[in-house]
Parts: C-alpha cells; sequence; structure tokens
C-alpha cells in the first residue's frame, strides 16, 4: 500500500508539471478569430516556424498587417505599413486569443494619444487551421494572400491597398475552396467581399505544389463579365506569377 501511494503521488507531481510546462509553451493556434469588442472587426494569425504574420481586418475593407515572431509563449509582434509604430504581444486563452499592447508611437498621433496600454483584447476562435497547409503569398497586382485548411476545406483571404499618386481604399476578400487529392483548389466562393463593384467576374484554380514548401499558382483562369481580349490581358500580366512569403 506504501508503495502505491508513492507511486501515486509520484504520478499526480508528474501530471501536475506536464500540464503546466504544456500550459507554458501553448502557442497561439492559426486561423481566423472574431473581435466581440470591435464588432465586424476580425484577425488571421499565421505561422511558419518561429515566425508570424497577423492581419486585422474589417468586413468593410479596412485592414493592418503585424509581423513577428515567437518569444515564448507569445506571438510578439510589430504593426507595418503606417505611419505608427506599434508592438502588440498575443497569447494564447481558452476562447483564442488575448492580445496587449507595448507601446504605441509616436505618442501625440491620434491612434496613439490616450491609449491605455493595461486594456487587453480578446479574439474568440472562430475558423482555425487544421492542417500543415498554411501560407502566405504576394500577387503580382499587390495583394497579400493567405491561404490556409480547416477540415478539409480551403480558406483563402486577399487583402489590398494601394498606395501611390491615386491610390483606392483598402479591400478585402474572403473565400473558400474545394480540396482534391493532387492539392488543387477549386469551385471558389465568396463569403465576403469589401468591393462589391465587380467588373470583371474572375475565376480560378489555385494549384499547390506540396505541404512541405507550398508554392501555388494560378490555373484555369477566366471571366464571367469582362470581355476575352480584357480577361487575357489580366491574365498575362497578373496570373503568371506567385511568391510565398511566409
Amino acid at each position: 500500500m506504501h508503495q502505491w501511494i508513492s507511486f501515486m503521488k509520484k504520478l499526480f507531481v508528474f501530471l501536475a508539471i506536464s500540464f503546466m510546462a504544456s500550459k507554458s509553451f501553448a502557442q497561439v493556434s492559426d486561423g481566423i478569430y472574431s473581435l466581440p469588442s470591435i464588432p465586424g472587426w476580425y484577425a488571421v494569425h499565421i505561422s511558419n516556424g518561429n515566425l508570424r504574420r497577423f492581419y486585422t481586418f474589417s468586413v468593410t475593407g479596412d485592414w493592418y498587417k503585424y509581423e513577428g515572431s515567437q518569444a515564448g509563449n507569445k506571438s510578439v509582434l510589430a504593426l507595418t505599413g503606417t505611419e505608427i509604430n506599434e508592438g502588440i504581444e498575443l497569447t494564447q486563452s481558452p476562447v483564442g486569443f488575448i492580445s496587449r499592447t507595448n507601446y504605441c508611437l509616436p505618442s501625440e498621433n491620434e491612434a496613439c494619444a490616450g491609449l491605455d496600454l493595461s486594456e487587453e483584447l480578446t479574439g474568440m476562435s472562430a475558423l482555425m487551421a487544421t492542417s500543415s497547409l498554411k501560407a502566405i503569398y504576394k500577387l503580382q497586382w499587390g495583394a497579400e494572400m493567405v491561404v490556409f485548411e480547416s477540415n478539409g476545406i480551403a480558406v483563402v483571404l486577399l487583402f489590398e491597398k494601394e498606395a501611390g499618386d491615386d491610390p483606392y481604399p483598402p479591400q478585402i476578400g474572403a473565400y473558400t475552396m474545394a480540396i482534391s487529392d493532387e492539392l488543387r483548389l477549386s469551385n471558389l466562393d465568396v463569403v465576403v467581399e469589401s468591393d462589391t463593384e465587380d467588373s470583371t467576374g474572375l475565376v480560378f484554380d489555385l494549384v499547390i505544389t506540396d505541404l512541405d514548401n507550398p508554392q501555388i499558382s494560378f490555373d484555369n483562369v477566366t471571366c464571367t463579365i469582362a470581355d476575352t481580349e480584357t480577361c487575357e490581358f489580366l491574365k498575362s500580366t497578373y496570373f503568371s506569377t506567385v511568391i510565398r512569403t511566409l
């Protein structure tokens, strides 16, 4: 009996240590999260090794990109592409993640002024990545494309933002696609598009090389609205090359 009690005590200690270790090293899961405190806004977190990419976006088209890495059990990220220098950290929570802002500069900027760094933002799990298929790509017209698999369905997010002398408003698009055994993504289905004025009716497949290094290419690009000449120009100009960035 004494040996049995001793064994059980050791077992409980081992399980407790294992549980605490798993909790302390838990990382933020990849996928889409809703942001309940900001109606109409969502976030997507994608990882590759220790590198992290994080987008927050609105169904109306606004979006922001953060880049960073894993540090312990946190995703440590910096805002890119804006006049604001903001650093945030994400930690996993039972419902998704918790985001904290570490700094926001310049402090006199409207977005930073009066910001309470002690406040936390909660992200709630909505549509999570369930396989090793997850990557981010840069497209020829400047858009960024996030692709991941969730329970046998491909989730595709497009983020567009044009700068320069004649910039157009930021846009987002969210889609689902079927995945074949040959890693062909087809049957593009629109979930939401912030730009509802589609003048081309572009439809396409995506072909993935493999899961270890998922390079991607467009295939079967067609237009249901634009004329043949316009469609051929778009295909040759904007759909010949895709560059993986994460």
